[in-house]
């Protein structure tokens, strides 16, 4: 038996006092005795099946679909414990525990009392249900770390201070056993971890206010994709394919994103792996793969950093600022993933690797792979994101300066000028408040900004900060190890070689495992995309074009075919990876833009973080 974890100063000043029940059942006029072993810290009680004999004073009832039973549903029946409706006739709280698999009473006095324990059959998508009918690729609740939500469209949370028009963004706690969220209906799971410290003490229904919530993760369910074009023709988009020469804005660009949605295919991980790599075939997406997962949890939001003294308060304040959420150091306990705050950059690779993998690590917590970034983007343009029928629509820009969750008020017509054009507005504003062009994440508007069209999806996939992912060149020296960086002045933080200038990093960061990062060749130029790997996102999008906007002197870009997004590959000069774009990137921001740099810390570019169950 385990006992329930209780902080050790608890255990000092109450000690743990153990008594044991016999849970009575009545079931066809015989009586049945299922025995409990019960833990008490304060008034909290964790009930696991025991041997002890004495009788308790608690006594139970169990139903499964109301029928009366003669013991607890097993952890693979697809049933869980309906909270909202089973209870104590003393008044003491019922809640569950997956990792225990077991019952846990709040509040039991020393009289004796009578529970009854619904159980029902836990909500299963259609959408990911598999071909035989079994259960698709649900969301793992991570032992009940994670609690499933809904989040309203039409009311603010009560503690957030938002005054601007059409409020929405308020949070409850999900009932698994009802439709919860809806993959066929753009609906993705949403979940959240509250703040250190607190207990989930809510029922299906009640809100979770702002000041309770930590993170917010949204659900990404194992799929595999197919293949628009074969593996070679993907590999012969090296170089850039035509000159579109200089443009005022993007009338007339190539853009196969529109209406081309990804065939999706959502399956498990005991269903093998699909391995195309010719035009219609289907690949398992290798994100899923590197972890033989059945899905991966990803911050609905650029990671945000608590300026705040500790875990015990989140929420922002009017001393907040962009400048103090440039941190390079690893601190785990200063993560927050919300909407609303300065999002945390100008932090080394290694860093925030390091922040990231130590968040929590029974999850499988690290930062964000370039393959995983590529999940998101397939998934965002199926038509379980933002595309219907043959029509996508692009994520807007987020264009508010280093602030999570906003989104631009209109589309921007053209891309990176070197100003604040009318073709392309940007702004600083304050936390919850509207700007000029742009709309705060508590106006229901900033909804185009997801990867839904709505408040279930992912936020921050376009501008705002760019963000560094796990995805990083061979050195210069050796066609095995990852650069640290392009040079000694310049580099993650990772012990190794460089990859713009012999010598190494001798006294860095230790490199993770390899299944931590997506590693590529090295190459001085910047479209030889053939380097790209399937389901990373990055030679998918080709051919790729030359473009220069003519409000300026800037030097032509290069855009994909995939919603004229930023395209430059991986080079010695600048070994990492950076996707998504910042504020004033215009119509080259979005889920498909990629770009370079060298893995040191950079005001502008932030990370993201991922739970892989």
């Amino acid at each position: 038996m385990k006992l329930k974890r209780f902080k050790e100063e608890n255990k000092k000043k109450i000690g743990i006092i153990i008594f044991t029940i016999t849970c009575i059942l009545l079931i066809s006029g015989v009586l049945l005795y299922r025995t409990f072993a019960i833990f008490e810290t304060n008034d909290e009680f964790n009930i696991i099946n025991g041997t002890i004999e004495d009788e308790g004073n608690i006594r139970f009832m169990v139903y499964v679909d109301n029928e009366l039973q003669k013991s607890v549903p097993n952890k693979e029946s697809g049933y869980s414990l309906d909270t909202s409706t089973s209870y104590c006739e003393n008044g003491e709280v019922v809640s569950w525990n997956d990792e225990k698999w077991s019952v846990e009473i709040k509040g039991v006095s020393t009289t004796k009392t009578k529970c009854y324990l619904y159980f029902k059959e836990i909500y299963v998508d259609e959408t990911l249900k598999q071909t035989d009918g079994s259960i698709g690729p649900i969301p793992d609740l991570g032992n009940g770390r994670l609690i499933p939500v809904t989040i309203s469209n039409s009311e603010k949370p009560t503690d957030v201070n938002y005054e601007g028009a059409s409020p929405g963004g308020k949070v409850r706690k999900a009932d698994i056993t009802t439709s919860w969220y809806s993959y066929g209906e753009h609906r993705w799971a949403n979940a959240i971890i509250l703040k250190d410290g607190e207990v989930d003490h809510y029922k299906p229904g009640d809100e979770i206010q702002e000041s309770a919530i930590e993170s917010y993760f949204v659900w990404i369910p194992r799929y595999k994709y197919q293949l628009k074009e074969s593996e070679s023709t993907y590999n012969s988009y090296s170089g850039i394919n035509q000159n579109l020469g200089e443009k005022e804005n993007n009338d007339g660009i190539p853009n196969k994103g529109s209406n081309n949605p990804y065939e999706i295919i959502f399956e498990t991980k005991d269903k093998g792996l699909s391995t195309g790599n010719q035009q219609g075939e289907y690949i398992t997406h290798p994100a899923f793969v590197a972890f033989n997962s059945n899905g991966m949890w990803v911050g609905k939001f650029e990671t945000g950093y608590n300026q705040n003294n500790d875990k015990t308060n989140v929420m922002p304040t009017n001393s907040w600022n962009e400048f103090n959420a440039r941190q390079n150091i690893q601190n785990p306990s200063k993560i927050i993933v919300k909407p609303n705050v300065f999002s945390w950059r100008e932090i080394q690779v290694g860093n925030a690797f390091y922040t990231s993998y130590n968040y929590i690590r029974d999850l499988e917590s690290h930062m964000m792979k370039n393959t995983e970034w590529g999940a998101i983007f397939y998934l965002t343009y199926s038509k379980y994101g933002t595309c219907n029928d043959n029509s996508c629509t692009e994520l807007r820009i987020n264009n508010s300066f280093f602030i999570t969750g906003y989104s631009s008020s209109k589309d921007p017509t053209c891309g990176y000028t070197q100003s604040n054009e009318t073709c392309n507005q940007y702004e600083a504003t304050g936390l919850n408040k509207d700007g000029v062009v742009g709309w705060s994440y508590y106006n229901s508007s900033s909804q185009v900004a997801s990867t839904t069209g709505n408040y279930y999806g992912v936020f921050d996939m376009s501008g705002g900060s760019v963000e560094y992912v796990m995805g990083v060149m061979q050195s210069n020296t050796d066609n095995v190890k990852p650069a640290t960086g392009s040079n000694s002045t310049n580099n993650s933080g990772f012990k190794g070689p460089y990859s713009n200038e012999n010598g190494e990093n001798t006294e860095g960061l230790e490199w993770p495992s390899k299944k931590y990062y997506d590693l590529y060749d090295n190459d001085s130029l910047i479209y030889s995309y053939q380097r790209g790997k399937l389901g990373d996102a990055t030679k998918e999008l080709g051919p790729f074009y030359s473009i220069q906007y003519s409000y300026n002197t800037r030097p032509g870009g290069i855009i994909s075919s995939y919603f004229a997004d930023l395209s430059n590959f991986g080079i010695a000069t600048s070994p990492w990876f950076i996707r998504g774009g910042t504020y004033d990137h215009g119509s080259e921001a979005g889920i498909g833009a990629f770009d370079v740099n060298t893995g040191t810390k950079v005001y502008y570019v932030s990370f993201r973080i991922i739970l892989m169950p």
